[in-house]
């Protein structure tokens, strides 16, 4: 009896490990699987990438963001600039020009 149950419960743990990462993550994080959470978690994401994390709870581990300033091998590192316009990063028509590639729209949801 006991082997079958522990069987039965590792079927369904292999059924559930089956789910696409994105499944598995919006249910864990944002209980019902919609297409909405889905979007909302993919933004969520997004964010914490890109500007650490703003949420709560973050379970108490710092996450930067890769736009916060940082330091490598003692060296002082800052990749916003390359990103919001200051610095002329990119090229139009063969020539360094500054484009902004965030949308200013800050963190959401």
């Amino acid at each position: 009896m006991k082997f079958s149950a522990v069987l039965t419960a590792a079927m369904a743990s292999l059924a559930v490990a089956d789910d696409p990462l994105c499944d598995k993550y919006t249910k864990a994080l944002l209980k019902d699987n919609t297409a909405a959470n889905q979007k909302t978690l993919l933004t969520l994401l997004v964010n914490t990438v890109v500007i650490g994390n703003y949420t709560m709870p973050n379970v108490g581990v710092s996450v930067p963001g890769i736009l916060a300033p940082g330091e490598v091998n003692g060296k002082k590192v800052n990749l916003l600039p390359y990103f919001d316009g200051t610095l002329a990063s990119t090229n139009r028509g063969d020539k360094a020009v500054c484009k902004n590639f965030l949308d200013d729209g800050g963190a959401e949801p």
